[in-house]
């Protein structure tokens, strides 16, 4: 395995090419807590190159690169950027706006306008409400991850706000009437200016590797490692790693897990999958704690994908198997809620379909 890791600023990497969050990851989850967190660090910050972490990316082809880990705190950084070009766009400064929209959007190499980060299972909302310089153009479904990139977003227009009134309708008219508007609009831009660049200036460890089954690898040890992951993330980095997709375009399994996991949230039950997976393994095998449950059903799943190596049916049929048993220790309301019941789950239909 060839890994290469160099310090960056965001300015860096987002110049370099496009982001791609793969089919393993998590969907954004920072609540307002870390978002504010996150705000204070950058804007409080007095540094010329802030250190916020490292991040881990293998390159599909040039200029295109998928994000193994960082994920999380590059997309908040994507919204606090398109907070700030809305910003510089209500003040009038339409340069200003669409240089900063150079590292949320630019042209390819056939000219064609292309996200710098692109985020699968927030699509559309995130493209079209937040990355999109013209605003929103589509009625979108709100899902959990949807909500907290609309907070995120929110919050940092609040915050801005809150530093420059003349972003407030209603508090630009007050200050404009004992102020001189020139100086007030000039400070407020300066101002503005200073804090794209410290957010531009963040630096990080850019590390990347050689290909994607490094990354599924990097991945599950980086939450060896005390990452903040939990055992659903890591069930769906194995199983989307053995199902592979052979459709350029539609990739069934991903779609069906992601279909699966809509369908707790529907229930307004966002962590309904851990305790889900954790009392199946419960019902189903041999007592466990959830701090070694995800070794478990991986020492599992590939006992079975080694007895039936020459088809899909080992992994189907280890889906089916927890669809079905983890059904049996919900309350039946619950599952009638969840729409799992009727031959209704997704996972092993599409399991069936991949060949490994």
């Amino acid at each position: 395995m060839k890994i290469e890791a160099n310090d960056k600023t965001i300015q860096d990497i987002f110049s370099m090419g496009y982001f791609k969050i793969p089919r393993f990851q998590r969907p954004y989850s920072r609540g307002d807590d870390e978002v504010a967190s996150f705000w204070n660090d950058v804007a409080e910050n007095k540094d010329d190159s802030y250190f916020i972490g490292s991040m881990v990316t293998y390159q599909t082809k040039k200029p295109y690169y998928g994000i193994v880990d960082g994920q999380q705190r590059l997309t908040t950084i994507t919204v606090i950027l398109a907070a700030i070009r809305n910003a510089f766009f209500k003040l009038g400064e339409n340069n200003l706006a669409i240089g900063i929209h150079y590292y949320i959007e630019r042209p390819n190499v056939d000219n064609t306008d292309e996200f710098i980060i692109n985020a699968e299972t927030s699509f559309p909302y995130l493209q079209d409400h937040i990355q999109r310089r013209e605003g929103p153009s589509m009625i979108c479904d709100v899902g959990a991850e949807e909500q907290n990139l609309k907070s995120a977003f929110e919050f940092v227009t609040r915050k801005l706000e809150a530093l420059f009134p003349a972003l407030s309708p209603t508090q630009s008219v007050q200050g404009r009437l004992f102020d001189d508007p020139i100086d007030h609009t000039i400070n407020t831009i300066n101002k503005l200016k200073e804090i794209r660049d410290k957010v531009l200036s963040l630096k990080l460890v850019f590390i990347q590797l050689d290909n994607e089954d490094d990354a599924y690898l990097i991945f599950e040890t980086l939450n060896a490692r005390g990452r903040d992951l939990t055992t659903p993330d890591l069930v769906k980095n194995l199983l989307l790693n053995k199902i592979k997709s052979h459709h350029v375009q539609y990739d069934a399994a991903k779609v069906s897990w992601n279909t699966m996991v809509k369908k707790f949230d529907d229930a307004a039950n966002s962590n309904g999958m851990e305790p889900f997976l954790y009392h199946y393994w419960l019902s189903a095998f041999e007592y466990t704690t959830d701090k070694v449950l995800f070794s478990k059903i991986k020492h599992h799943a590939m006992d079975q994908i080694t007895a039936e190596t020459s088809s899909a049916k080992g992994l189907g049929g280890f889906h089916v198997d927890v669809a079905v048993r983890a059904i049996v220790v919900i309350q039946h309301t619950s599952c009638a809620r969840y729409g799992l019941f009727n031959g209704e789950y997704p996972l092993g239909a599409a399991i069936k379909s991949e060949p490994l």
